[in-house]
């Protein structure tokens, strides 16, 4: 928080500095005029050092008219960047919002870069086979501290690979994860350490926690690393590692910078060093390989990578992603879904029916007589399997309230880099814009996510449960309404098909995206099914912002507040398992 208030006022300062510095350029123009009377050498000496500092300070880069129009910030040069420091993904909101544009150029210092708000320019940008992502190459040295050697090998091979199979190592590697009997095994672990936890949770006086959303962190994290890491030697079952992760996790933006980052970045900087301190032995010890309970994952990526030749240090550095991406973005859906359903009590009630009416669940009564004691009835133990497959079928409210967290929650930011010029079109608004070679293609969730004229005039940047309920002729009907057009139903339905992309899109989508929403829509069950969160304020739940897109989590101090999670009354025995 304090390094994120220092990052701030850094860029106060820089505002200021610049505003002052065009005011000063303004203020010489009389001191220029009076000097051209005494003297002519001064005056043409005066009058090129101000023309030189206002042209540095106020040029944009050079426009084509069939590019998207330029929007030119308040502040020459850096304002936007600025913009996108103080309100990180939600300033591009602010753009749209204020412009009303399908997409925009935004001129930063003397670069551009192209955001596109409309779902179906984005949908046609995410398809173009003239752009390509490169945040590995231009991030990885600052974020995760690789020096320049490591991320040359890494991309390098990449591209190599790319052009002679179509597809690169670590591509190959999700595709062999994610897949058949090796992602049974790292959902069934995962998903079965959850159930030990929820299982462990005492009848009396349950579980107590500083907030949903630091209890909901620490359990998945704990259940996910045992599944990646495998059990022998997983350097995460150490407290302080896990700690120190997720500080890195929070705080890792700040290194971006790339300015003196154990002072900028204190915070992040050594919490990835304790974690590279606890993976480095792992991988030198090649438990990765040996263990067999080590997921295929981590096991085929390290593979990789010591075929790159990396040294085991720059293999630790490099493989700290594996938690971010593993937890970054299922942890903070889980909590807003669990949240949503817990401040709730009547829509709580309606998923808690429907998944008893799917599991078709009974649970076991004894009857209290002389010969069955008041002990004998608390033993007595139910075991309530919550499916993986078809729940989503079943429980077409639960999966509702999750897609719509999603919706809210989600800040993706998808970027790509344009290989060649290439055009985006829209044939419902009928716009074409030209997006020339070199230049960085933004494309913002959130803005998408909560358009009104997609989602809803009224309740756009609202949870509405039900929304995702009904996808046939009755919501396109609906959608006709909302349009107050003919047809424009349709329009609207494929919109918003168009406009949800929680998980980005194209090539580079989420290859893990289907296992994790199997895995939250099966603990939003059993979560709801048998306990209760006690304690949960809503008007404590504030939804954060982030830095580089993704889920977004709570702002902090604002997670809900301290509450209790216990066991449902009449549920008491239930026994959890998952599969």
């Amino acid at each position: 928080m304090a390094e994120n208030q220092a990052t701030e006022a850094l860029f106060d300062v820089a505002e200021q500095l610049l505003e002052w510095g065009i005011f000063m350029l303004k203020c010489l123009i009389p001191i220029i005029w009076l000097q051209s009377i005494f003297s002519p050498f001064q005056f043409l000496v005066l009058s090129v050092v101000v023309l030189l500092g206002y042209f540095l300070l106020t040029l944009s880069p050079p426009h084509d008219s069939a590019e998207p129009p330029l929007v030119k910030p308040k502040i020459p040069v850096l304002g936007h960047l600025i913009g996108l420091a103080r309100s990180q993904v939600s300033y591009y909101s602010h753009i749209s919002t204020q412009t009303q544009l399908p997409a925009a150029t935004l001129p930063i210092a003397h670069r551009k870069v192209y955001v596109l708000f409309d779902p179906i320019l984005q949908q046609a940008a995410i398809k173009s086979k003239d752009m390509e992502a490169q945040s590995f190459e231009l991030f990885a040295s600052q974020i995760f501290g690789l020096t320049e050697n490591t991320v040359h090998k890494i991309v390098g091979r990449d591209k190599d690979m790319e052009s002679s199979h179509g597809t690169t190592d670590m591509e190959q590697v999700f595709k062999v994860a994610f897949s058949g009997d090796r992602l049974s095994k790292l959902i069934n672990t995962k998903l079965g350490a959850l159930a030990d936890t929820l299982n462990a949770i005492s009848d009396g006086q349950g579980v107590e926690a500083e907030n949903l959303f630091q209890w909901l962190r620490e359990t998945v994290s704990r259940a996910t690393s045992k599944a990646l890491w495998g059990e022998k030697a997983n350097p995460y079952l150490d407290e302080e590692v896990m700690e120190a992760q997720w500080n890195f996790d929070t705080h890792m933006d700040n290194l971006l910078l790339g300015f003196l980052p154990s002072i900028v970045a204190r915070t992040a900087y050594y919490a990835r060093k304790r974690v590279n301190a606890a993976l480095e032995p792992y991988y030198r010890a090649h438990y990765d390989q040996d263990d067999p309970t080590v997921s295929e994952f981590v096991r085929g990526r390290a593979r990789v990578l010591r075929s790159y030749g990396l040294p085991d240090d720059e293999i630790a550095k490099h493989e700290v992603s594996i938690m971010i991406a593993a937890t970054t973005n299922a942890i903070p859906t889980l909590f807003w879904c669990n949240a949503r359903m817990f401040v709730h009590p009547g829509l709580l009630a309606e998923i808690r029916d429907e998944v008893s009416s799917a599991l078709a669940v009974v649970l076991p009564t004894i009857a209290e007589d002389e010969s069955n004691s008041k002990s004998d009835q608390e033993e007595v133990k139910k075991e309530i399997k919550i499916p993986l497959v078809g729940l989503e079928a079943k429980c077409p409210l639960l999966a509702s309230v999750h897609k719509e967290c999603l919706r809210l929650a989600s800040q993706a930011v998808t970027a790509r880099r344009v290989l060649a010029d290439t055009t985006v079109f829209n044939p419902d608004g009928g716009q074409t814009y030209l997006l020339k070679a070199n230049k960085d293609v933004i494309m913002p969730a959130k803005v998408v996510h909560r358009n009104p004229a997609i989602w809803g005039a009224n309740d756009a940047d609202t949870f509405n449960p039900r929304r995702f309920l009904d996808t046939s002729e009755q919501q396109g009907k609906q959608l006709e309404k909302e349009s107050g057009s003919g047809g424009g139903g349709e329009k609207l339905a494929r919109l918003r098909k168009a406009a949800f992309v929680p998980f980005g899109g194209g090539r580079f989508l989420c290859p893990a995206r289907k296992a994790v929403y199997m895995e939250n829509v099966a603990i939003m069950a059993a979560v709801a099914l048998g306990f209760e969160v006690v304690g949960l304020d809503e008007g404590c739940l504030v939804m954060g912002d982030t830095g580089r897109g993704g889920i977004a989590s709570p702002l902090e101090g604002m997670e809900g507040a301290k509450v209790n999670i216990r066991r449902r009354e009449g549920w008491e025995g239930v026994v959890w398992s998952f599969g």
